[in-house]
């Protein structure tokens, strides 16, 4: 069986309505990681990376350079780079900060409404313009 990275932000979508911190926690983490995962499915030049697969994909979202090859315009990959990185700070907070930062409703919402965000942007990016 396989999913898309809209599979698992469903899921986030799910796990919001459990209503307590723990399942805050994880509707953040597993919007970052639906998002990480259809940047990712979409991008069809990423290079292997040796060390974090996460930091690998923004740094080449973010350059230019990296991203050459891609068929989609450098400057709202740039954008999704950035938007993810953001997000990634999140989901770092998220599954690593548990004693010291309080996760909220509304940081799972905010989190989670980036994620709807991103699917938008990336079905906006790879869909082709009338000439």
């Amino acid at each position: 069986m396989s999913i898309t990275g809209a599979d698992i932000i469903a899921v986030a979508g799910e796990l919001i309505k459990i209503d307590n911190e723990a399942s805050y926690r994880s509707c953040i983490s597993r919007s970052y990681y639906g998002m990480y995962h259809e940047t990712l499915g979409n991008c069809t030049c990423v290079p292997v990376f040796s060390g974090s697969h996460h930091s690998g994909l923004i740094g080449y979202l973010t350059t230019p350079s990296e991203h050459k090859m891609e068929s989609y315009d450098s400057r709202k990959l740039k954008s999704i780079g950035y938007f993810l990185r953001q997000q990634r700070d999140a989901r770092n907070e998220a599954d690593y900060h548990l004693t010291d930062v309080t996760v909220s409703k509304a940081m799972a919402e905010t989190s989670l409404a980036a994620a709807q965000l991103l699917l938008g942007k990336w079905e906006e990016i790879k869909t082709p313009k009338a000439s």
